[in-house]
């Protein structure tokens, strides 16, 4: 009976030997994906801390807690606003002339914007200012022309073209406001070149469409002129914009909304920030699934923080003052921190607590709350905070797992060559004993008296 001759599928045992050599390959690839995870995390992290912060920022500046309200009875007489220099009163404003810009038009009967005017040179003065002259030219000499060309002179007045139905009319206006802003306008015209006189366009032939006035009225009875009708130079930290004729009492007095929408800022701040760690270190015991930080020591480490600087002390605060619960923000069972915006707004307006310093108190060991929470984050979400470290950590166990993976392949490189050189020679082996088999079996069958079967 013949051996059958070998022929062993080398490929294809090397390549099933080679996949069990490369399990350690795998274990590396998991663990590299589990630190980039943690890193991705901490990644977000950060960026809610970064938001935090941004929050805490705005409550450490003394001006959100100090903003000043205006109300007008007419708004349609004067309105306003106020800064934190101003001081908190009433102001009776009567107005009896609002400024206005002067304004003139041309009188002549141009049907186009492509009439023609003389050549020659419109010099335009705005009140005492030094005249501008606008040369004309048979290249410029039309009435779109010329009003671009003044437009482009700087000569302190806006050109405009409007049509009335019938005519097309240069309308100047000052870019001035008040009595400082009236417009005074020359022509010299040189006889020839259009179908109208340049001559038109001198303040002797174009009509007054709105004179120049200063702003006229009184605070509180005193009598007040200003070319503007937005004034900020009669009440310190005091901006009045005045609309028309008429009488009005403006109220300046404390407005808590500012540091009521910053502390809420903060709040909702701060909650995403518990949320997100919450959900990033859950582990879920009934099907013994763990989030990507369960148990994580930096997570737990930057929870205690905030914690302890939700409850931090401050002292000698005017009023009494000393935490944020006094100023409804306490801390739930649940990390997160709850705001009464009713017990805060009370104490904004107690004129005897100074909710300021309470957050923004710089007093070296007594620092205020928001400048404690601000310090802090600046720390932690650094260059050198407890994030960067954890994430160069892990970085760094990267690189090793790298050098790790190379040092394998290159022993698997030799190992693939060993099982190719024994597996091949295996199969010669068994080829050439698969040969002697035939060529034996053929001898004993040409011996005498050898039977065949």
């Amino acid at each position: 009976m013949a051996i059958a001759a070998s022929s062993l599928d080398v490929n294809s045992i090397v390549s099933q030997l080679m996949e069990l050599e490369k399990q350690p390959l795998k274990v590396l690839d998991t663990k590299e994906a589990s630190y980039q995870a943690k890193i991705s995390a901490y990644g977000t992290v950060k960026s809610a801390l970064a938001s935090l912060q941004s929050a805490v920022q705005t409550l450490t500046q003394a001006n959100t807690f100090k903003a000043l309200g205006i109300t007008s009875t007419d708004l349609n007489v004067v309105s306003g606003s106020a800064t934190t220099e101003a001081a908190p009163g009433t102001y009776n404003i009567v107005v009896d002339e609002i400024a206005t810009a002067n304004t003139l038009r041309s009188n002549g009967a141009y049907t186009a914007t492509s009439a023609t005017f003389n050549t020659g040179t419109l010099s335009i003065k705005v009140g005492n200012g030094t005249a501008v002259d606008v040369e004309i030219t048979t290249n410029n000499n039309s009435l779109a022309q010329v009003r671009n060309a003044i437009n482009n002179s700087g000569a302190g007045v806006n050109a405009t073209i409007i049509n009335d139905g019938t005519n097309q009319r240069l309308v100047l206006t000052s870019k001035t406001m008040g009595l400082a802003g009236e417009i005074t306008v020359t022509a010299t015209d040189s006889g020839s070149g259009g179908t109208n006189p340049l001559s038109d366009l001198d303040s002797g032939n174009l009509q007054l469409v709105q004179a120049a006035k200063d702003a006229a009225f009184t605070v509180n009875g005193l009598s007040i002129t200003r070319p503007s009708n937005n004034i900020s130079d009669v009440v310190q930290g005091l901006t009045l914009t005045l609309a028309k004729e008429g009488s009005s009492t403006i109220t300046v007095a404390k407005n808590p909304s500012a540091a009521v929408n910053a502390v809420t800022a903060f709040v909702t701040a701060y909650n995403a920030v518990v949320a997100q760690n919450s959900a990033l270190s859950a582990y879920d015991a009934a099907n013994e699934d763990a989030s990507i930080l369960t148990g994580d020591a930096t997570l737990r480490s930057i929870q205690g923080k905030l914690g302890s600087l939700v409850n931090a002390r401050v002292s000698g605060v005017t009023g009494g003052l000393s935490s944020l619960s006094q100023v409804g923000v306490s801390l739930q069972r649940d990390g997160t921190l709850k705001l009464d915006t009713s017990k805060l707004s009370i104490a904004l307006n107690d004129p005897d607590k100074d909710v300021a310093s309470l957050f923004t108190q710089t007093t070296s060991g007594n620092k205020g709350i928001a400048i404690q929470f601000n310090d802090w984050l600046t720390q932690a979400t650094g260059t050198s905070g407890i994030l960067a470290s954890r994430i160069d950590g892990l970085t760094g166990s990267i690189a090793s797992l790298d050098n790790r993976r190379d040092a394998i392949n290159d022993r698997l490189v030799t190992i693939e060559a060993r099982y190719r050189k024994q597996y091949s020679a295996l199969d010669a082996l068994i080829t050439s004993m698969s040969s002697t088999s035939s060529f034996l079996e053929q001898q004993l069958s040409s011996l005498p008296g050898t039977s065949k079967k």
